[in-house]
């Protein structure tokens, strides 16, 4: 198949590269404040004569690797919004889709100091946000073919 120079199969791809990013951040910052889940889940186990152990410690995990993947899934569907946002706007200079993603950055990562109360994973949802300029300029050609479908021979 011809590599089309769509924008928002870039964004999906730089999206994937932002929701890495922020899953590492999300699962860091749960494994941070681990101990606190602990307890409220021995409290919780305990008022209903539930031996906690091992269950706990698992279900922690769980969330932290399920909260992983929401956050790559959510970044995967905005990095194509983004994309599908910067062909609408007619391909545009790379300021304006620095200034779109740094709105949208900014934006996850207000949600995010208010969720854990932490300015630091606040700002490491921007800065991961930013990284998807970068890969999305990588990965977006203005200049490729923009035939649909396969290449036949003869075809260049």
């Amino acid at each position: 198949m011809v590599e089309r120079n769509d924008p928002g199969r870039a964004g999906v791809k730089a999206g994937r590269v932002v929701g890495l990013l922020t899953a590492v951040v999300v699962i860091a910052s749960l494994h941070e404040g681990r101990d606190s889940f602990y307890r409220m889940m021995d409290v919780l186990l305990g008022a209903a004569g539930v031996e906690a152990g091992l269950a706990v410690s698992a279900l922690f995990w769980a969330n932290a690797v399920l909260a992983g993947v929401a956050r790559y899934a959510i970044c995967y569907v905005v990095g194509s919004l983004v994309g599908v946002l910067y062909d609408w706007l007619d391909r545009p200079s790379l300021p304006v889709l620095v200034a779109v993603v740094l709105v949208v950055g900014v934006v996850d990562g207000l949600f995010a100091v208010v969720d854990t109360a932490s300015v630091a994973v606040g700002v490491a949802y921007v800065l991961a946000w930013l990284c998807y300029v970068p890969a999305f300029v990588r990965l977006f050609d203005p200049d490729a073919d923009e035939r649909s479908g396969p290449v036949r021979l003869g075809d260049s």
